[in-house]
């Protein structure tokens, strides 16, 4: 069964539970809603403010529990009493309600107005949001020819950057748009599933890991159904609340530990484990499983702060970009095509992100992101001064592959160093024993990244460099000597003969194996 269908039967086992909730709860109204909108309009909360509900008999004031819900609070499973609401502000009463509990419940929207002037924080985390979506509809560019092969991933796409626009809840903060996130999680997550669990063929045949598999997913998805039903229905939360507390709290144990994101984790780690450990992949295997091991710890530290709004949207918004693309990558077989400094921007909306949200400095949060693009910046025209064209080194090379002979190769190497350096002259010599190179060289020993090799060493006073080639456990192949009238050579020459050392030592093998059987003969 491929994935729509099961998407499609998933969907409406949800469809189905939702409505057969809304009808039991119909008529559970005995609940008082708030709404302020606080956690959007002011997201760092600087007015520091508490609301309090009171029963209120015969003129004493009992204290009512409170719990977090979507924009603002409820109670639940309230009496048809009267009530007392107050907002402080550090302990200074700011704002005073009486309500009256009838059959109808209470649902009352109070207008909050932060204090503090959060315009340039808003904006911020706007452009921050804008230039995250930005980079990944670059990394999809980069992608779109394996995109486009697998038509499977244009469903995830499309929710991986409606999660990260809708995560802005500066900008969308009705409820609306909150239970469309919370919707918008649990449709990707499911897919995100049910996608890794088709391709992971090394755990099809497994009984015991698939029944224990089954069990998690299970659980994962009795969370889901129950807890965005409740999201969607404020009845349907006090319906539970009422009447199946004890179930209501493991099924939210479920929502917050046994995730979809946890589950594809577990799956990969599985994976990783039975696999058939080919010398030659034990130690990436090894970094692989640690990877996937820090990554579901972190995944369950990022559940730690589900009821604090500034650390939990993006956190969690980032958990399911970074975890998205770990599937496209390693499913793809193209994680070689994302480079480090692909890696260090992503981390980098993170840490600015958390750096931002501790700080609460906007000026600093952008020093450090230009400090960042900077120092990478500096790092980029380093790493090319330190690196030589290509094309001058594979030319080279592929000429001397194409050389017949011992003389060939000495001649066509020669003429290339004299015009790729302007060298007066350069001499190769093939050592036929190891102890050959004492003809050339001085008798010392000579370390492994002893490569390029100057005047000092060398007994031929007329030369001025000498090019050390290598193979396998062999130091002394042979030797390139290069004289220049005494001219030192700069960074860039050196890192070239170097570079080219080691790309012409196997061919230089190959004419010392002909002229050791000439020598024989």
């Amino acid at each position: 069964m491929d994935i729509k269908k099961r998407m499609g039967i998933y969907t409406l086992i949800f469809l189905t539970i939702l409505s057969f909730l809304t009808y039991l709860s119909k008529n559970s109204d005995n609940y008082i809603k708030i709404s302020n909108n606080r956690e959007s309009i002011d997201f760092f909360n600087k007015n520091q403010e508490e609301i309090f509900l009171y029963k209120n008999e015969n003129k004493k004031l009992e204290k009512v529990k409170l719990d977090s819900y979507l924009d603002g609070y409820a109670s639940f499973n309230t009496k048809e009493k009267n009530y007392v609401l107050e907002v402080q502000e550090k302990n200074y009463l700011t704002e005073k309600y009486h309500l009256k509990k009838e059959e109808e419940p209470i649902e009352l929207s109070l207008d909050y107005s932060p204090k503090s002037n959060l315009r340039q924080n808003n904006i911020f985390l706007n452009s921050l949001t804008v230039i995250f979506l930005i980079y990944n509809f670059m990394l999809f560019y980069n992608f779109k020819k394996e995109i486009l092969s697998k038509k499977e991933l244009f469903f995830p796409i499309f929710f991986v950057c409606l999660k990260i626009i809708l995560t802005n809840t500066t900008v969308f903060s009705n409820i609306f748009l909150i239970r469309l996130n919370a919707l918008v999680s649990s449709i990707l997550g499911l897919y995100l599933l049910l996608y890794v669990k088709s391709i992971k063929d090394e755990l099809k045949d497994d009984f015991v890991l698939n029944i224990g598999l089954w069990i998690l997913f299970l659980m994962y998805y009795l969370g889901e159904v129950i807890v965005v039903s409740s999201i969607l229905n404020i009845k349907i939360l006090n319906y539970l609340v009422v009447n199946y507390l004890y179930f209501l709290k493991i099924v939210i144990f479920f929502y917050i530990w046994i995730d979809a994101l946890i589950i594809i984790l577990i799956m990969f780690f599985l994976s990783s484990l039975k696999i058939k450990k080919k010398q030659i992949i034990k130690e990436i295997e090894k970094k692989n499983l640690i990877m996937i091991g820090s990554f579901i710890v972190l995944s369950l530290i990022v559940e730690l702060f589900i009821n604090n709004s500034k650390y939990f949207y993006y956190l969690n918004m980032f958990e399911f970009v970074f975890i998205f693309w770990y599937i496209f990558l390693t499913n793809i077989n193209t994680i070689g095509k994302i480079d480090i400094l692909t890696l260090k921007i992503f981390q980098m909306f993170l840490h600015i992100y958390l750096f931002f949200i501790i700080t609460e400095n906007v000026w600093l949060s952008l020093g450090i992101i230009f400090s960042f693009l900077t120092l990478n910046m500096c790092t980029h025209f380093i790493k090319g001064t330190l690196r030589v064209d290509k094309y001058y080194i594979e030319n080279l090379v592929n000429r001397m592959y194409l050389t017949k002979n011992y003389k060939e190769f000495k001649e066509q190497l020669s003429k290339e160093l004299k015009k790729n350096l302007e060298l007066i002259d350069v001499e190769t010599k093939i050592l036929i024993k190891r102890e050959d190179y004492k003809k050339f060289l001085v008798d010392r020993n000579y370390d492994e990244s002893e490569i390029l090799l100057e005047k000092g060493d060398i007994l031929n006073k007329k030369y001025d460099y000498a090019v050390r080639l290598k193979y396998s456990k062999n130091p002394f192949l042979a030797l390139i000597l290069i004289e220049n009238k005494n001219i030192k050579l700069v960074y860039e020459e050196k890192r070239y003969l170097e570079e080219i050392s080691e790309k012409i030592s196997l061919v230089a093998s190959r004419y010392r194996i002909e002229k050791l059987q000439e020598e024989l003969n």
